[in-house]
């Protein structure tokens, strides 16, 4: 049988593009197709941040940080329910803000709806924070003690210092969440109590305590939910609100046994924005960063595949 050259032409375009349907086929199948750069550049802060928080003292075996998707405003990424510390590329998930749905594992697409993991049950918070807020793109919550104990007795934090600027000064500090103080539309009376934020009401119901002036809204005998605009952005946040919390419970109590003395009454409305606007510029957040990955990277605990 004889060809033309057109016709090897044309039978070598479609063997080429038979060969590639089949490969992309088989990389659907086996969960390798790559998501985007953007994609994989929020992915390996957000395995960073969960070591980094872990690390520092911020979350313990509970507790989490996510992402806004940077391709898919309506989509955000955070691990399955997992102890932070312990996170791999292979435990992130992405979910449709409506309703916190599982979409599939960030890194295997192959894994979708029902059959990935559980998710953790206070993904709520997350998810509704971004439906509130369109310009967040990272929350973290944290049980962190110090930061419960303002709660317990009904006092908000006021930032204390620069680093802390994105505290705020609101007049009565940062605002509370109040479990037992929701309506019974929100939280029925034959509801679980048990202070977690496990549903879409919930979850709406603290979003809409954020106040502005303050990325922070304490969580009555539960701990905090943070808000930022970066990843590194809000672990940022998160850790200084720890630390700003020792600071004010330190002031406070210097102040009770200090004759004169008065309650701290931190910073400034305007030292507090200003202070937030220069110290989370991107070279100091970099800054942070690189000690603090660098930190992680000499615990063999941490694992973070997308960087290594």
């Amino acid at each position: 049988m004889s060809w033309t050259v057109d016709e090897v032409t044309m039978n070598s375009s479609v063997r080429v593009v038979s060969w590639a349907i089949a490969l992309c086929a088989s990389l659907l199948a086996y969960g390798q197709v790559s998501p985007s750069t953007n994609v994989t550049t929020v992915a390996t802060d957000l395995l960073d941040a969960s070591h980094i928080l872990h690390f520092l003292d911020v979350v313990d075996a509970f507790g989490h940080v996510s992402a806004r998707n940077p391709d898919n405003a309506s989509q955000f990424i955070m691990s399955f329910a997992i102890a932070p510390a312990l996170a791999t590329s292979q435990d992130l998930v992405t979910y449709e803000i409506d309703n916190a749905t599982a979409i599939q594992l960030t890194f295997n697409t192959s894994v979708t709806g029902v059959a990935v993991p559980a998710g953790f049950v206070e993904r709520y918070i997350h998810s509704q924070i971004y439906n509130a807020f369109p310009e967040v793109t990272a929350v973290v919550h944290a049980h962190t003690t110090n930061v419960i104990s303002f709660a317990a007795v009904g006092v908000g934090l006021k930032a204390q210092m620069g680093v802390a600027g994105s505290v705020g000064a609101l007049t009565n500090g940062t605002p509370i969440f109040d479990y037992d103080a929701l309506p019974v539309d929100i939280l029925p009376e034959d509801a679980p109590h048990n202070l977690l934020v496990g549903n879409v009401p919930l979850g709406d119901a603290l979003a809409g305590t954020f106040q502005n002036g303050s990325a922070v809204v304490l969580m009555k005998g539960h701990g905090m939910a943070v808000q930022g605009t970066s990843v590194r952005d809000v672990v940022y946040r998160a850790y200084y609100t720890m630390e700003n919390a020792n600071v004010q419970s330190m002031a406070t109590l210097l102040g009770a046994l200090t004759p004169g003395a008065s309650a701290p009454a931190g910073l400034s409305a305007r030292d507090a924005s200003d202070s937030a606007i220069s110290d989370e510029g991107e070279s100091l957040l970099d800054r942070a960063w690189a000690l603090w990955t660098g930190q992680v990277d000499q615990v063999p605990l941490y694992i973070n595949d997308l960087r290594s």
